[in-house]
């Protein structure tokens, strides 16, 4: 190659260097705003190797590990768009002034927001503009929770408790903006004593104050404790579910439906008022067996009942011959007309709800024991199918909840 063309050559390549080098910088500052997202979401949320990633993003782009600031977390109460969040998130840059937002972002029902510390003494004034344009102008109900002002290394441990101060909200409708400090809620695990056989008891014989007194033991307990809403709906549906059993058979299809709304329930309150609701509704049902005021004839019938329960004769000729000696047709005319019920009801009701205190017990007798006891023998096949009829579920399947039950209140 000639000289000339020697001189050409590098000439041409100093100038694409250069070109390159120029490509290289415009490329840079358009990709170092997602780079600086994506090292901080990773870095918060703690995936891969967070720690060297959040070292060599402060040296990049000149942060101080140690700078205060304050995470601020805005929670919408139902699911919404991505549209609703992108405005919301805007709405928190504009009031907290983008000079002074550090890092803002969107997540699944989340806006999280990191500000320097220089806002901190206007935050929760800050925080009630951003709600109140949201409702006014989004209709969305938010709540707001905001950290102590900490160091920015701190940020992923910020994160999670912040994540686990948005549950609050569960228990609480009214407060809306809340720092950090002044929520609790409890994810260790939680020993409670539910009253659930006595609350069964009360409901199933038309009881209706015994019942709300034990369930607003239940509820207060249950508030008291703050386990997290999974945690705290999971002791709800227990409850629920000895509830419903109280109700007539026909009707058991029907109240199990609720559990869904017990499992998508938003607030505390809403499951609360849903379950005393059913309870008092089944209670009130129960509650003409109980205060009927009965002649002396249908006494003596369900006192020789109550006796004889174990025993397979019991029938009302049985009765009615043998011990009353009284007309058979005229003492089930005169039973059912006091009790709202014929005989052979009454009696499989009894038995039934004696079978379910054996079985809830804790004690070990097996089933053909139990059908034994309340007077079906050796018949403890129709037994079961009796029991399934009655609660819905089979000896052995009411056995297991109760089991369970038991185990989570040791």
């Amino acid at each position: 190659m000639r000289q000339d063309e020697v001189l050409s050559y590098d000439l041409n390549k100093n100038d694409m260097n250069e070109g390159f080098k120029k490509l290289v910088l415009q490329g840079a500052d358009i990709v170092k705003p997602i780079l600086k997202e994506r090292f901080l979401m990773d870095y918060i949320l703690g995936v891969g190797d967070s720690d060297e990633a959040f070292k060599i993003f402060c040296d990049a782009f000149e942060m101080d590990r140690q700078k205060p600031v304050q995470m601020i977390m805005l929670k919408t109460d139902k699911s919404v768009s991505y549209d609703d969040l992108f405005y919301v998130q805007n709405t928190a840059e504009s009031y907290f002034g983008k000079d002074h937002v550090i890092w803002s972002k969107t997540m699944a029902g989340l806006v999280l927001v990191i500000v320097d510390a220089s806002m901190a003494d206007n935050t929760q004034e800050i925080l009630r503009h951003i709600l109140y344009v949201a409702e006014e102008c989004y209709q969305l109900d938010l709540m707001a929770v905001y950290s102590n002002v900490t160091p920015m290394v701190n940020a992923p441990e910020l994160f999670r408790r912040l994540k686990c101060c948005t549950e609050y909200s569960f228990y609480s409708e009214d407060v809306k903006v809340l720092c950090e400090t002044e929520i609790r809620i409890n994810t260790d695990c939680i020993s409670l004593t539910p009253q659930y056989t006595g609350i069964e008891k009360a409901v199933s014989g038309g009881d209706e104050k015994k019942a709300s007194v034990l369930m607003d033991e239940f509820f207060d307990e249950l508030e008291n404790h703050k386990p997290t809403p999974a945690v705290a709906k999971t002791y709800c549906l227990e409850l629920y579910v000895c509830i419903i059993r109280c109700c007539e058979v026909e009707k058991i299809d029907v109240y199990m439906k609720g559990i869904v709304s017990i499992q998508n329930g938003k607030t505390f309150r809403e499951i609360k008022n849903f379950i005393v609701s059913k309870a008092m509704e089944i209670a009130h049902a129960n509650v003409p067996k109980n205060v009927n005021i009965y002649s002396s004839l249908i006494k003596d019938t369900i006192r020789i009942i109550d006796e004889n329960i174990g025993n397979e004769k019991l029938s009302l000729r049985w009765i009615a011959g043998t011990i009353l000696y009284t007309n058979v047709d005229y003492l089930g005319k005169i039973f059912k007309k006091e009790t709202g019920m014929n005989f052979s009801h009454y009696v499989m009701e009894k038995r039934m709800e004696i079978a379910k205190e054996l079985i809830m017990g804790g004690k070990k007798d097996r089933i053909y024991e139990v059908a034994e006891k309340v007077g079906y023998g050796s018949n403890s096949q129709y037994f079961s199918q009796v029991f399934k009829k009655y609660t819905g579920i089979s000896p052995l399947e009411y056995k297991e909840i109760t089991r369970m039950s038991l185990k989570k209140t040791i």
